[in-house]
Formats: C-alpha cells, structure tokens, sequence
C-alpha cells in the first residue's frame, strides 16, 4: 500500500446517506460528553469541528450553548449536516474544507473525534496539526481520539471485529466487518461487507477495504510536540484512566504553546 492511499469507509465514499446509521450508536452521547466535559473544565467557548461528517459532536455541542462551526472535505455529508441544522433549527456554520488546509478563524478549541486523523497519514496529520495551530486562539486546545498501537494485540484486534444490522425508513442494512494489524507501518485495515436492501427489492452488495494510521501515545506526544502543542493529558474515548497496553481508543487533550 502507498503511504497516500489509506482509502475510506464506504459511507464517505459511496453511500453517505448511511453514515448516521453505521456510525451513531448508543455510546456516541456518552463519548460527547465526555468532550463536552474536558472542554468546559477549560473555560471553551468557540469550538471548530475540524471533521464533523453528519454533525454529532456540532449539534451536541452547540445545543449546550457552545458557539462552534463545522467542517468536513466530504460535501455529501455536509449536506445531511445543514438539512439537520434546518430541520431541527439549530443555527450552525458548516463549511466545506481540509483539516490539513482550511483556515475559519480563531477558536478556543478544535476537535477531531471517531479516528478521523488515521485516514490521513503521518505526512497529512502533522501538516493537520501546523493547521489546526493557526486555527487556535493562544493557549487554544486540541481534542482528537485515535486507536492506540501498544494495545492492538491480535486477540483485541479479532475482538474488533462486528455486524450490526439496522432498519433506515424503508431501507434495512447489513454490515459486518473484521481487520487485520500491521504494526511495522502502523496501519489498522479493515474489511467491510454491506448489504442493503429496500422495502423487498434484491439487495445490493457492497465490499470495501480501508486503513487507519495509528499511533502510540508516545508518538503522539511527540509528534505535538514538534508541531507546537503541549500534550495535557491523554484518557480512554469514555474519558478514563489511560493504560498504555489496554486503552483501545486514545483521547488526547493538547494545548497551543
């Protein structure tokens, strides 16, 4: 695989009209208040959701009374995004840009939740970081997860794997998923399986393979470090004690210096 070539999940690419359905679940309030927590114990205000997709860390946010704008490279999911602000009369800003480019001014935070960083390589992150620095207000902070490498042994890695299926209107949806490890270039594959079918029409079938870029909290550390941050803390995606061999999924809280 070429370092450019991590691909995506098939709901970014093909059918975004999906994504709430494959990515929202019973845990993702929990994993918001989570961040809503860690950015009220730092007096936030202005908040920029570098990678908001459908919006489920803006609208929580914002109907807390947090003034934050979204904004994602994938315009189809930006759409399903205002069509919520609209229907549901929240008054958000989306904007159609690149956490590696896109400049929307000065807030007091940006995050970038659901391993939204491993679908950019190491090359892509640290640029994302030069970025989201000068999208920071001084002493700013930076909220991102991702999985963590020291825990992805091959027991938690089979653990991973899953299939769900879900009803959307008249659409029901099949998906079942597995990944393999590649821990000399820290990539984190997975291989998905979807099928969708309409009222009781034939079914369509859908494969898709994508790669995460994943990291150890110390390479994580580092990598802030070299690009202008101060890594604050580091906590499990439920906001728990971070194990360096056991955490799944890393929270990082970093700092603008």
């Amino acid at each position: 695989m070429k370092k450019s070539q991590l691909g995506l999940p098939l709901e970014y690419k093909k059918l975004p009209e999906y994504f709430d359905a494959h990515n929202i679940n019973d845990d993702t309030d929990k994993i918001n208040g989570v961040i809503e927590n860690l950015l009220r114990e730092r007096n936030v205000q202005t908040v920029l959701d570098l990678k908001c997709g459908t919006g489920s860390q803006v609208f929580f946010l914002a109907k807390r009374g947090y003034k934050i704008t979204g904004a994602d490279f994938n315009s189809a999911l930006l759409k399903i995004a205002r069509e919520k602000a609209y229907n549901e009369k929240v008054d958000v800003k989306f904007i159609d840009g690149d956490m590696r480019t896109l400049k929307a001014g000065a807030f007091d935070a940006v995050i970038t939740i659901f391993n939204a960083v491993g679908h950019l390589t190491k090359v892509g992150f640290e640029k994302a970081m030069r970025n989201i620095y000068q999208n920071l207000n001084n002493n700013g902070i930076y909220i991102f997860d991702i999985f963590n490498l020291d825990a992805m042994t091959d027991s938690t890695v089979i653990d991973m794997a899953m299939q769900f299926q879900k009803k959307v209107n008249n659409t029901k949806i099949y998906s079942t998923q597995c990944s393999i490890i590649d821990r000399e270039n820290s990539y984190l594959t997975s291989y998905d399986t979807h099928m969708i079918q309409k009222n009781a029409d034939k079914p369509k079938r859908f494969y898709n393979k994508f790669s995460l870029q994943i990291y150890t909290a110390k390479e994580l550390q580092e990598m802030l470090t070299i690009n202008g941050f101060e890594t604050i803390a580091q906590y499990g995606i439920d906001g728990s004690e971070f194990l360096k061999d056991r955490t799944i999924n890393i929270l990082t809280v970093a700092k603008k210096k």
